[in-house]
């Protein structure tokens, strides 16, 4: 058993350090240190869900290996192909295979593939709760200077957030993530609550009125 343990061990770690070139290539955002922080949310997800960690894990490390030099319609199809060789390479089961190329495929709606399985639909919970509470804003951020985004206004970061991550909510697949969501969420808003009364308070001068 030690040994089947240690040789899964073995595996995860080349697709880990396979991974880290590709994400090497990203956008601060979308980097290694993202995928492993929905790794972990993935595996939380999938304990209290009952579903595959195995799956989950791998897919949640690969997702967006295809963002940089994608040769697909979307990122998350290219990630997809990127997974099935990586795969193949370090000896997964053809099962495995299709499983995690299946889930990174619907971790995005862009590319029109709904999760259908439970591991698609943890993969797809787990990347949206790396988009909110602290972590969330500092990916934003991030993200923000990469498109040339100002802080607030027309195509801004808190346009972003208005639009597309608050909107994450309504779309959660499990229970679980659901509950961890609504929190981060809140500590969100409440940012961007106070980055509006600092702003106020300070004018549009930038010199701080009076009290």
């Amino acid at each position: 058993m030690e040994t089947v343990t240690n040789q899964a061990q073995d595996h995860l770690q080349q697709v880990i350090l396979i991974a880290q070139g590709f994400y090497a290539r990203k956008d601060r955002a979308h980097d290694l240190e993202h995928a492993l922080r929905v790794r972990e949310w993935g595996k939380l997800l999938a304990k209290e869900e009952g579903a595959d960690a195995t799956v989950i894990e791998l897919a949640a490390l690969l997702h967006d290996i295809g963002r940089s030099g994608a040769v697909e319609k979307t990122h998350a199809e290219s990630s997809a192909g990127l997974a099935v060789n990586i795969l193949h390479k370090t000896g997964y089961s053809e099962d495995i295979v299709l499983r995690v190329r299946d889930a990174i495929m619907a971790h995005s709606l862009e590319a029109g593939h709904e999760p259908n399985d439970l591991e698609a639909k943890i993969l797809y919970d787990a990347d949206k709760l790396d988009f909110v509470g602290a972590i969330g804003l500092g990916r934003l951020f991030t993200l923000g200077g990469v498109q040339g985004w100002p802080l607030v206004g027309e195509n801004s970061c808190e346009t972003f957030h208005l639009d597309k991550i608050r909107g994450y909510q309504r779309h959660l697949y499990t229970k679980t993530a659901r509950t961890y969501f609504e929190p981060l969420l809140l500590f969100t808003e409440e940012f961007w609550k106070v980055l509006h009364a600092e702003r106020f308070k300070l004018g549009f001068s930038g010199q701080a009125s009076s009290v």
